[in-house]
């Protein structure tokens, strides 16, 4: 069985367990929202995810000077051409089915806005360099949850949504954050050799653990109260980020560091539970 641990190593130097996990994002929107996607969106949510990544990490990759500290980044430096000609096969191979496909085209320009607000964004924070790279978890995790929730909302809207989605979209935003904070904490030091901006870069590691135990708190807090005051509907919801922030705060007082990185990004495939009620 030595096979499995290997393949599942190699769906995390490639992301596809974010992917995985930014789809059953997008399911927990949908259900949230009582809508019906096609199946076909997850897939070029898939795609979208997948180059967004892919992107920053040769990015990342291509500006480390020398083989990279993480196991991921030097697996982009290593792949390089390959990875960048699947990036562009696979962001065009996206735009033509959602132009082509009828009921894919409610998303296209929504989409296309996101994309390009993300590209202009990332893409300042990389040409400052680490002047602005303490706002690169900050930014990374808002455009994780309106990637994620763009296709739910647009095919409510404009339909009036209910006011839960909006408490909803916080808590996925915080257990997006809470995430990309730790897995900073955690790689501290390889970040530091790299040359990779993080908030480390503004706060010392004492002041960014309280910090995650902020958000923990505060996220923790809310979504228990929600399970008492939410119609029952939406107690599954509240208890799934309950559950993702609790996981969190678990995993980061263990300081498992070569098994982190994986179970917190595994995490967000809890909400496919979702496929069973």
């Amino acid at each position: 069985m030595n096979f499995l641990p290997k393949i599942w190593r190699f769906i995390n130097l490639l992301s596809l367990d974010v992917v995985i996990g930014a789809m059953a994002g997008m399911l927990f929107f949908a259900d949230a929202l009582e809508t019906s996607l096609p199946i076909g969106l997850y897939g070029i949510l898939g795609m979208a995810v997948w180059t967004a990544y892919t992107a920053d990490h040769l990015i990342d990759a291509r500006k480390a000077q020398k083989p990279a500290g993480s196991d991921r980044h030097r697996f982009h430096q290593e792949n390089f051409n390959v990875l960048t000609i699947i990036l562009v096969v696979l962001g065009f191979l996206g735009l033509g089915f959602v132009v082509l496909k009828e009921s894919f085209r409610f998303i296209l320009f929504p989409g296309i806005g996101l994309a390009l607000l993300m590209l202009l964004w990332m893409g300042l924070i990389h040409l400052l360099g680490v002047k602005m790279a303490w706002l690169k978890e900050l930014s990374t995790a808002l455009f994780y949850v309106l990637g994620v929730s763009l296709a739910p909302f647009f095919s409510v809207y404009p339909s009036e949504l209910p006011k839960v989605f909006y408490l909803l979209l916080f808590g996925y935003f915080l257990v997006a954050l809470l995430n990309l904070f730790i897995l900073s904490y955690i790689d501290e030091k390889v970040d530091r050799t790299d040359g990779f901006g993080s908030a480390l870069l503004v706060l010392d590691k004492t002041s960014l653990e309280k910090l995650i135990l902020g958000i923990a708190v505060i996220g923790g807090l809310i979504f228990s109260a929600a399970l008492f005051v939410l119609p029952s509907f939406y107690k599954i919801h509240a208890l799934l980020l309950l559950l993702l922030i609790i996981f969190h705060i678990k995993e980061f007082y263990k300081r498992d560091r070569p098994q982190i990185r994986k179970k917190l990004e595994a995490s967000f495939l809890l909400p496919l539970v979702l496929i069973a009620f």
